[in-house]
C-alpha cells in the first residue's frame, strides 16, 4: 500500500477554554519525509511527542498571537535548547511580533538557538516547503494579522481556517481542498455581535461555498451542544462533516 500524499494528525482540537481531555490548537501534517505543525497551543507539546520527536518537525506555522495557538512554544524552546532537541533548530513562520511576545513572557534568552523565525507575507502568500509541498496563506478576520493556512502536495490538500469571522477569504483559500479544518467556537449557538468567530452553520457555509471534500469541526467551547452543532453543519454542507478527533490520523 502506497504512503499517503498527506497525513493530518489533530494533536489538539480545543478552544481557548478547552474541554476536559482536550488540548488547544495544533495539527501535525506529514508529507513524505516532511513534517509540518500548524499552531502549538496549551497542552499540545506533550501530546505532539507521542506522534513525532519534536526536533524532527521541519516547519512550525503559527496562525496568530493568541495563547491557545502559540503558548507551548515556550515548552518547546526548553526542549530544543536544554533538552533532547539540543543542537537542532526548527523553522517557525508566524505573525510579526511572535518572538517579542514570547520573550516578554519568559525572557529573551535562547529563542534563536531553538528557532529560526520568519514572518508571513502581508495579506497573502505562498512558501515552497520542499518535495512538492506548498504552503499558501491568507489573512482572515480575527486578531490582526491571523493567517488561514493551506498545504498542497501531489494533488492532496488540507486547509486550516485558524480562528476567523465569516468572510470570503477562507472560502477562497480552501476552494476545492480535500479537508477543511474549521473552528466553530460557539457550536450551534449564535456568535455574539462583534466577536470574530464562527458557529457550526458558519463553518459549514464556508465549506459549501469552497466546495471542499470534507469538513472537520474544531475549537468548540465547553457548554455548547456538539451533537446539535454537528447536525446544523450537516444541514448546510452537503459533504461529510465530523468533529476532528485528537490523535486520530486522516490520510489523503
Amino acid at each position: 500500500m502506497s504512503e499517503p500524499r498527506l497525513e493530518l494528525v489533530p494533536v489538539g482540537v480545543g478552544s481557548a477554554i478547552a474541554a476536559p481531555g482536550e488540548a488547544q490548537s495544533s495539527y501535525l501534517v506529514r508529507a513524505g519525509a516532511h513534517a509540518v505543525v500548524m499552531d502549538l497551543g496549551s497542552g499540545t507539546f506533550s501530546l505532539l511527542q507521542s506522534h513525532i520527536a519534536p526536533e524532527d518537525v521541519e516547519t512550525l506555522l503559527i496562525t496568530h498571537l493568541h495563547p491557545d495557538h502559540c503558548v507551548d512554544l515556550m515548552a518547546l524552546r526548553v526542549y530544543m535548547v536544554w533538552g533532547p532537541g539540543s543542537g537542532n533548530r526548527i523553522r517557525v513562520v508566524g505573525p510579526p511580533g511572535l518572538r517579542a511576545r514570547l520573550s516578554a513572557f519568559s525572557g529573551s534568552d535562547a529563542w534563536d538557538a531553538a528557532f529560526s523565525f520568519e514572518e508571513f507575507a502581508p495579506v497573502e502568500g505562498s512558501i515552497d516547503l520542499g518535495d512538492g509541498l506548498v504552503l499558501r496563506h491568507h489573512e482572515v478576520t480575527h486578531l490582526p494579522p491571523t493567517n488561514a493556512l493551506r498545504l498542497d502536495r501531489a494533488g492532496a490538500s488540507i486547509c486550516f481556517g485558524a480562528d476567523c469571522a465569516p468572510g470570503p477569504e477562507l472560502a477562497e483559500l480552501a476552494s476545492g481542498c480535500d479537508v477543511l479544518i474549521c473552528e466553530c467556537t460557539f457550536g450551534a449557538d449564535p456568535v455574539p455581535e462583534g466577536v470574530p468567530h464562527l458557529s457550526a452553520r458558519d463553518a459549514a457555509a464556508i465549506a459549501e461555498r469552497a466546495g471542499v471534500g470534507r469538513l472537520l469541526l474544531v475549537h468548540c467551547q465547553p457548554g455548547h451542544d456538539r451533537d446539535r452543532a454537528l447536525a446544523e453543519a450537516r444541514a448546510v454542507f452537503g459533504g461529510p462533516v465530523e468533529w476532528a478527533r485528537q490523535g486520530e490520523p486522516v490520510a489523503l
